[in-house]
């Protein structure tokens, strides 16, 4: 119940979010269109383009000439309007040094006294071309008025054209139409006729978009271009009205250039903000003119892009950041959004500055900057939201811990939200630190090495008995965590099979230094029953398999091996004799008995017992061992020799134990020689094991040896005498296993192994107490 409700609350949060996303979309938009019609993000790609145009300035070259109608031509000739016979010498004068074209900036709409004069000189150039104006709207209902030069100018002149200036909203003057007109009737740009007088073909320009159809019934400029524009006053060759009717300029000044007359005079009315200027000074309308003229030249007048284009490229990007915010965390977003946008301004940049191109990114960047934050408010509040419910919810749910009461806040004063949320997180902070101590201090306090494991079965959490356990298998030097497979291959003492996790159940396991263990594997589920991992558990059953193991062979010497002599006891008692040899073998099998009962609880204490650690002459108890056997040797005619090298061989250890151990040996070398033979006994410290000093104990005989599949069980309990040599001798069969047992816990190894010359070789290695002494 909990899982499904909490998976329809989490439906709920993602519904929530995704109708925030919609709506933030929408904002999103919606501003972009607002700022557009309210003329900011028009203002904002005009400062934008002001800013970029000054890393592609314009082109510099000599092919157009300003012929300028300044102030000291207004001083000296007198003021304007001039008389048409002025217009004329100039005309004159300019047509003598034959220049490529000339731009007549100035409207002869008026007709005045020396029109002949002044048609006469414009005529006789042949090259003169002087601007159209018009009225809008026109005379009589009509969208405009062409205001055309008078009659005998219009018969004169090589041609008329417009050059009406284009004011941008924010009232700059950066782009020129190269056609204008409406209703049938369209005028090339004064630019573009001045360049097909002068080089006799369209420009570029004009050839990819002068043809483009004006709508009827309204003024129209057509093919609006950004024109590059110079440094104020600077850019193109001037020189005054005056200078050149007196004669101090050169003819070969005005030489295959376009000249362009017009007035620069302050005050004029012919003065226009542009961008170079900052929008704080003018540029008179002659030097546009050149400008424009400029652009045609070098074929790099900006194209603006469409309306269709600059909607693609604002909602590009905007699209991108959108599915971005959906899919991607904020810290990823954040870097998409700032990489959008300054991605927008270095592509607007760039298609600027080498393709002659303006693609405005003001509406994408503020749609940018509107949509990031504006999420991040909108997401923050969803999800603060959803917190609170939350830990409001959580807060409400039993504790599982006692914990001191705390202070409720009064139900009637007001409570800042984002106090109450923090107070809520607190506690829940608190009482999940609280949980996860309860679980350490749980985890650590189990006796049993337990694990938490991951879903692959990597190590997560392991209590100390784990870490004693595996020691330094848990903290592998690459960093990561191991898994359990790896950590119970290396503990095992032979190689486990793979088994999934998800079927591992219980299974044993044998440790290298003979431990048994039980490893348990249970899933780890999650509050919404998922399952998470896994909680492994490793159970030692050493105690419980050595006491199985005991019990059974205590049961096998109660049940066979002291009930056979006793049976045979009862057996000769109930055929009532009573001679010597009858009396013999009850001695015997009652001594049997007692030695098999002696042999057990020997055998009992070796394995239990706290052994003492006294430093002892290990030759000494050789000795000593040997001459209690010397008795036993005796009888058979059996030598028994000892060799120690003269010296001291100390160890640490049990004398009691250690002794029985070497007579063991001792009894059993000479219960399996022949008559008359030598049993040899040695001890000696062999060099080159400086790190762990070793003595090693030899004890041999010249019987029939060990048959060779009996070599590795030899040391195994109740293997008896027969079983080693097939030979009809008794035995308990608990000698050896005494004699393994008390060597192995001592530190110390035992084998056996058959000699090329016959007879059997049993030798022990214990460490020395004080390092080797050599053996002579």
């Amino acid at each position: 119940m909990r899982s499904a409700r909490e998976g329809a609350e989490a439906n709920g949060v993602r519904s929530r979010l995704l109708l925030e996303w919609l709506f933030v979309s929408i904002l999103a938009i919606g501003t972009v269109v607002m700022g557009s019609a309210v003329g900011l993000i028009g203002r904002g790609d005009n400062l934008l383009y002001d800013s970029l145009s000054r890393f592609s300035p314009a082109t510099e070259d000599a092919h157009v000439a300003i012929v300028a109608i300044d102030e000291p031509s207004l001083s000296a000739i007198g003021a304007w309007p001039w008389p048409r016979s002025i217009h004329a010498s100039l005309i004159r004068t300019l047509a003598a040094a034959r220049p490529a074209a000339i731009g007549y900036d100035v409207l002869f709409v008026e007709p005045g006294g020396d029109d002949p004069v002044l048609a006469a000189a414009m005529k006789e150039s042949g090259r003169v071309l002087v601007p159209v104006a018009f009225d809008i709207p026109g005379a009589n209902g009509a969208a405009f008025d062409p205001e055309r030069p008078v009659a005998p100018i219009a018969r004169a002149i090589r041609g008329a054209a417009q050059a009406v200036v284009t004011f941008d909203d924010d009232g700059i003057v950066r782009r020129a139409g190269l056609v204008a007109g409406g209703g049938g009737q369209r005028w090339p740009h004064l630019a573009e006729a001045l360049y097909e007088t002068a080089f006799g073909r369209p420009s570029a320009p004009f050839a990819r978009r002068g043809g483009v159809a004006l709508p009827p019934g309204r003024f129209t400029i057509g093919a609006p271009s950004l024109v590059r524009i110079g440094a104020l006053g600077g850019r193109f060759p001037t020189v005054s009205f005056r200078a050149v009717l007196d004669g101090e300029v050169p003819p070969e000044f005005f030489r295959n250039r376009i000249v362009l007359v017009g007035n620069t005079a302050a005050g004029s009315g012919d003065q226009y903000p542009v961008p170079a200027s900052g929008g704080t000074a003018a540029m008179p309308g002659v030097e546009i003119l050149g400008n424009v003229v400029q652009g045609l030249i070098h074929d790099d007048l900006i194209r603006p892009a469409s309306g269709v284009v600059i909607g693609a490229y604002t909602l590009l990007p905007l699209t991108i950041l959108l599915v971005a915010l959906l899919r991607l965390p904020p810290r990823v977003n954040l870097v998409i959004g700032v990489s959008l946008m300054a991605g927008m301004l270095a592509a607007s940049a760039l298609l600027l500055r080498y393709a002659d191109f303006w693609l405005p990114p003001t509406g994408g960047l503020v749609a940018l900057a509107v949509v990031y934050p504006l999420w991040a408010w909108r997401r923050l509040a969803a999800t603060s939201a959803f917190m609170s419910s939350e830990l409001k919810e959580l807060g409400d749910e039993p504790d599982v811990l006692p914990r001191a009461a705390r202070l409720e806040s009064d139900p009637f004063l007001f409570v800042d939200p984002v106090a109450e949320q923090t107070d809520m997180l607190e506690r829940a902070i608190e009482r999940v630190r609280d949980l996860r101590r309860f679980f350490s201090d749980s985890l650590q306090s189990l006796p049993d090495p337990t694990l938490v494991l991951n879903m692959d079965g990597s190590v997560l959490v392991a209590n100390q008995a784990a870490h004693d356990l595996f020691g330094a298998a848990l903290a592998q030097a690459g960093g990561g965590a191991p898994t359990i497979e790896a950590l119970l291959d290396g503990l095992s003492r032979t190689p486990l099979p793979p088994v999934p996790l998800a079927h591992a159940g219980e299974r044993e396991l044998i440790a290298r230094d003979g431990s048994i263990f039980i490893v348990a594997v249970a899933p780890l589920e999650s509050a919404q029953s998922e399952r998470v991992g896994w909680i492994a558990r490793l159970s030692d059953i050493s105690a419980i398999r050595l006491a199985t193991r005991q019990r059974e062979e205590a049961l096998q010497l109660l049940t066979h091996d002291m009930r056979s002599p006793q049976a045979s006891i009862l057996a000769l008692l109930d055929q009532g004799l009573d001679d010597r040899e009858t009396r013999a073998r009850i001695a015997g099998y009652a001594r049997r008995t007692l030695g098999l009962a002696d042999a057990y609880v020997q055998l009992a204490r070796a394995e239990s017992a706290a052994y003492a650690e006294d430093l002892l002459d290990f030759a000494s108890l050789l000795i000593e061992a040997a001459d209690d056997q010397w008795a036993l040797a005796s009888r058979s005619g059996i030598e028994i020799s000892t060799e120690y090298g003269g010296r001291e061989h100390l160890v640490l250890g049990d004398h009691a134990l250690l002794t029985r151990a070497l007579v063991n040996l001792i009894n059993n070398a000479v219960k399996h020689s022949p008559n008359n033979g030598r049993v040899f006994c040695s001890v000696s410290s062999p060099p080159g094991e400086a790190d762990r000093p070793m003595l090693v104990c030899r004890i041999e005989d010249e019987g029939a040896g060990i048959a060779p599949d009996l070599i590795d069980s030899v040391f195994e309990r109740f293997r008896t005498a027969e079983d080693r040599s097939h030979r009809n001798q008794s035995g308990a069969g608990l000698g050896l296993a005494f004699v393994q047992t008390v060597i192995e816990r001592h530190g110390g190894t035992v084998g056996c192994e058959n000699r090329p010359a016959g007879g059997a070789c049993f030798w022990l290695r214990l460490p020395l107490a004080g390092g080797p002494e050599g053996d002579g």
